[in-house]
């Protein structure tokens, strides 16, 4: 191929050039209609390109109207301009999954591949995110035609930059294992020069018998020389059927192209199967249901053939109204790409080639405009579309639209190459065996444990009334194996609960779950970009629906039994109505501050159980159910309804082989975080010191002076060894590296203590180190309660956020803005702050600036643009003002609704009245615990008393919270009005 380096404006392809066809007179054509006249002529080649993009968020509408997966297979892109909070899904292009390595730390940089989604392929290696000055690269190994091909893109951010030694450690260690390799990106090396750097790179090359594709100019600059700094280097020169380049007028870099000798995979069509409930003819569908006859179901003498009988019965009647159907997925681009757009597109396209073929004044102004009436058009109709989609609709209509815009969902496409069946392994292995006569040992133990003073615990039968209350309870509308779901129940509900009540009844007199609800489908999904092996997913389990209904059912009679016979710790605070992480929270801290304000210091140890969920032996729950006095019939229908379950892992509709469990409590139950709540509550009985549990994080604490600290930490060791004992005979692990400790109090006595010189806490052997700051049920505490990492942490997660909706912000509805405020934002700003209100000024100042930013979100506010107006209008509090409401309404809680936790509400006693004629104002007013210094009066119980005595008697006479609740927020808007 004969190549005119002196021409840099043709591509070396010319005859597809955009350039040759302005030239001469022909229609015009797009970069889109380039590329898809280029590759139809190699459409079973693997066919690659790369663009430098300058910025993808800045230029995605150009990247969804040029590139399609029908034409290329791998898009490479360098300066993605994207970073983590930036999420992946609202960038996308149908057809391909997005791998990312984006730059942190500085502005712009970022590199990137769009591979086709049905092309399996894994991270090899990818350069440090953090900036340092030094190149960017990302490698995949992909598999095409059984071929295994290193394909990598590069980004050299300077001409200065010494990134020589660094691609050569990559291709020791990468290129001998592949035959193939595709190397592409902006190396900001300009091959056009003879100089040392350009000498170099060919060297370094071709040492690898590597072979650079030759190219005229990719970059043109205004007011610079045009040079070549965008490079395809191949392995496999031979295999190259086609390459070349093209002017893309959203960068100032060529698009690279290559079409390679390499069989890619056919491009199949995605499918999934659909019911069409909202054309339901629900007269003739409810006159049919009233006609089933249920005596198949009712004669049955197991609960297997019922469950079947009943599913089967069902699906026949939907199969009639509402069939499965198979459904098409398409991968269209973004619906506001409208054929005015496109055509917008491609004049914009015609102007800036026609500057660079003439760079005068006139031809550049003419650009600009079109290039301007372009983005607008594009702007507005994605305004219009998200418009139409989200004005006047329901709660669960705005957040299906937003999930498909990327809001609140992780993006799926990322597992399509795992090997499904090794991560349902994965998913289903136990991560500890107990050893068999440990195992014995323990279920011996619990056999001599005394009964407690209470009736045998008994399944009841339910009445159809309590069955409509549970399935109502149940919102969620998956399908599960059965095939099954909320949507083909409620319709036809009241000809169903008869059957559905015998059914359930006939499972709790027999003592069997029935098989089919004890199927599983795991979805799953990552944990972070680019997850790379097992361990980067987690499993979101998809049950039946109506096994849920009848766990419900299960879940109220044992929770009602264990609540009338105070089984359960009162700190435990997991899984309990009323009870939550903050309550537990709030428990911890003021014990803190009371120590503090009583010159004293606490030892705090938060301990880490390793998967505890899926670590629950079977025999040993069933034990310790015995030794609370279930019965045996009651135990019969716990060991059927644990014990025979499989699961497998669906992605559409790929299914991986069923793996059987042997441990663990189902995840994505009902049931299950109860039966583990009980699990776990054996271990309280072997802890001295002051706990919380909520669920298994278990924090261990103990107050103590300076003179008693080592006399403490003895006794904190002994029950760190009877927990690690405990743990070993019922078979769950502590993980010492992620328990932490600390010790909490005051600044003079933390200085007059010697931490260096205590005694080591230790746990299995190791040692738990002690630190300035942990992380406590999502809450950062540090050594002297100053909350400042706290706060650094919301302000960090907030702007995380808001980096990710801000792209959306000039598209979305003023009142779906404020939805996402108020949905997404501000719990993390609420989220457990009445547990530091002893915050500083300066830190509440920090916190007020992030709401400030969420009213700026809403009404599009530049920086120091002045808010408070804006807050009346949206009848929002100042953030001091917005936590003590909450702090008013939580206390409001503990007083009268008696499934709050008792541990906050025997720290609050109502006074007595006077005399006769001020009893009606006195009566709700509440006794001031008693305190010594400041410590105290900054904690939660003395800080609520002081705001709930302030309130108008009429307001603390509210009949119930949501009035209570608004009566505050009027009565401080009334305050900041006057």
């Amino acid at each position: 191929m004969n190549i005119d380096l002196d021409d840099s404006f043709f591509s070396c392809s010319s005859s597809t050039s955009s350039f040759a066809s302005a030239d001469s007179g022909s229609p015009f054509r797009t970069l889109h209609d380039n590329i898809s006249s280029l590759f139809s002529k190699h459409p079973k080649n693997l066919n690659i390109a790369h663009i430098n993009a300058q910025s993808v968020p800045g230029h995605y509408s150009d990247l969804l109207a040029s590139f399609s997966s029908a034409h290329l297979d791998a898009l490479l892109i360098s300066e993605t301009f994207l970073k983590p909070s930036l999420l992946s899904s609202h960038y996308a292009l149908p057809g391909y999954v997005l791998v990312r390595n984006d730059r942190t730390g500085k502005g712009g940089g970022g590199v990137a591949i769009y591979i086709r989604a049905d092309i399996p392929h894994k991270i090899i290696s990818v350069s440090p995110s953090q900036y340092s000055g030094s190149a960017e690269f990302l490698f995949l190994e992909i598999t095409v035609n059984h071929s295994k091909i290193l394909l990598a893109v590069f980004y050299s951010p300077n001409l200065h930059i010494n990134y020589f030694d660094s691609l050569e450690s990559c291709f020791n260690n990468m290129c001998p294992s592949y035959e193939h390799v595709i190397l592409m990106g902006d190396f900001n090396t300009c091959l056009l020069k003879d100089d040392s750097r350009s000498l170099k790179l060919r060297s370094l090359l071709s040492s690898f018998n590597l072979e650079i594709l030759p190219l005229s100019a990719t970059h043109h600059s205004p007011n610079c020389t045009p040079s070549l700094l965008d490079l395809m280097i191949v392995s496999s020169p031979h295999h190259v059927a086609e390459f070349g380049q093209l002017s893309a007028t959203f960068s100032y870099h060529d698009f690279i192209y290559l079409s390679y000798r390499i069989r890619s995979p056919k491009r199949k069509p995605r499918f999934c199967y659909l019911r069409n409930f909202n054309g339901l003819d629900l007269e003739a569908l409810t006159r049919d249901a009233g006609d089933i006859d249920w005596s198949s179901v009712r004669e049955s003498t197991s609960i297997d053939d019922k469950v079947n009988s009943f599913t089967s019965i069902l699906l026949s009647l939907y199969d009639k109204y509402a069939p499965r159907r198979r459904v098409k997925i398409k991968h269209d681009p973004a619906p506001w790409i409208t054929p005015a757009i496109i055509s917008a597109i491609a004049h914009k396209e015609r102007a800036k080639s026609r500057f660079r073929r003439r760079p005068t004044e006139r031809n550049l102004a003419q650009f600009k405009t079109l290039r301007n009436h372009c983005n607008r058009l594009c702007r507005d109709a994605k305004r219009r579309y998200f418009h139409d989609s989200l004005v006047d609709r329901k709660s669960s209509d705005i957040w299906k639209f937003l999930k498909t815009i990327g809001i609140g969902k992780s993006d799926m496409d990322t597992c399509k190459d795992v090997d499904l069946s090794a991560l349902n392994k994965h998913f289903s292995i136990p991560p500890i065996t107990l050893n068999p006569s440990v195992k014995a040992s323990t279920l011996l133990e619990l056999s001599k444990t005394p009964v407690p003073n209470c009736p045998i615990f008994n399944l009841s039968p339910v009445s159809e009334e309590d069955v409509k209350k549970s399935l109502l309870a149940i919102s969620s509308s998956a399908v599960g194996h059965d095939n099954l779901c909320s949507r083909m129940i409620t319709p036809i509900l009241p000809h169903l609960l008869p059957i559905l009540t015998h059914i359930f009844n006939y499972s709790l007199y027999s003592g069997t779950f029935p098989s089919a609800w004890k199927q599983a489908h795991i979805i799953p999904l990552p944990k972070i970009n680019n997850p790379s092996s097992l361990s980067h997913f987690r499993p979101i389990s998809i049950l039946p629906f109506l096994s849920k209904v009848l766990e419900h059912i299960v879940h109220g009679q044992i929770t009602r039994y264990l609540s009338l016979n105070s089984i359960i710790s009162p700190y435990q605070s997991g899984f309990r109505s009323g009870h939550s992480t903050v309550t537990a929270l709030l428990k911890v801290t003021d014990d803190i501050r009371w120590a503090m304000d009583n010159k004293s210091l606490t030892v705090l140890v938060l301990l880490d159980f390793s998967c505890a969920f899926n670590s629950v032996d079977f025999d040993i729950l069933l034990g310790i159910l015995k030794s609370i006095n279930f019965s045996s019939s009651t135990l019969g229908w716990i060991d059927s309804y644990l014990r025979g379950r499989s699961q497998c892992v669906r992605l559409e509709e790929i299914f991986s082989d069923w793996c059987d469990l042997t441990a663990g409590v189902p995840q994505g139950s009902v049931l299950s975080p109860l039966l583990f709540t009980i699990f776990i509550n054996t271990v309280t009985r072997f802890i001295t010191s002051n706990f919380h549990l909520y669920a298994d994080d278990l924090q261990l604490y103990r107050h103590f002076s300076l003179d008693d600290a080592d006399s403490a930490i003895n006794v904190m060791n002994r029950d760190l060894e009877a927990i690690d004992q405990w743990a070993k005979s019922f078979g769950l692990l502590v993980n010492p590296s992620k328990s932490q400790a600390l010790i909490i109090g005051s600044r003079y006595y933390r200085n007059a203590l010697n931490i260096s010189a205590l005694a080591p806490l230790s746990l299995n052997g190791s040692t738990i180190k002690y630190t300035d700051t942990a992380k406590n049920l999502g809450v950062l505490i540090d050594s002297n309660l100053s909350w400042r990492a706290q706060v650094n942490e919301v302000s960090r997660k907030v702007h995380f956020s808001f980096h990710s909706l801000k792209s959306l912000q000039r598209f979305l509805p003023f009142k779906t803005k404020i939805y996402l405020a108020q949905t997404l934002i501000q719990p993390i700003i609420d989220y457990a702050d009445a547990c530091y209100l002893d915050a500083t000024e300066e830190l509440l100042n920090k916190l007020e600036r992030l709401q400030n930013l969420c009213i700026r979100f809403v009404f599009g506010l530049r920086k120091y643009d002045h808010v408070s107006q804006f807050r009346k209008d949206l009848k929002w509090l100042p953030i001091r003002l917005r936590r003590n409401t909450r702090v008013l309404c939580v206390l409001y809680n503990i007083l009268f609704n008696p499934a709050y936790p008792g541990y906050l509400r025997d720290r609050f006693t109502f006074t007595r009245a006077a005399d006769a004629l001020c009893r009606s104002h006195l009566k709700y007013q509440l006794n001031f615990p008693p305190h010594n210094t400041h410590f105290y009066s900054n904690s939660f119980s003395f800080h609520a008393v002081r705001l709930w005595n302030s309130l108008p008697a009429k307001i603390r006479e509210a009949e119930n919270v949501s009035v209570f609740k608004k009566q505050v927020k009027e009565h401080y808007l009334s305050n900041i009005i006057s």
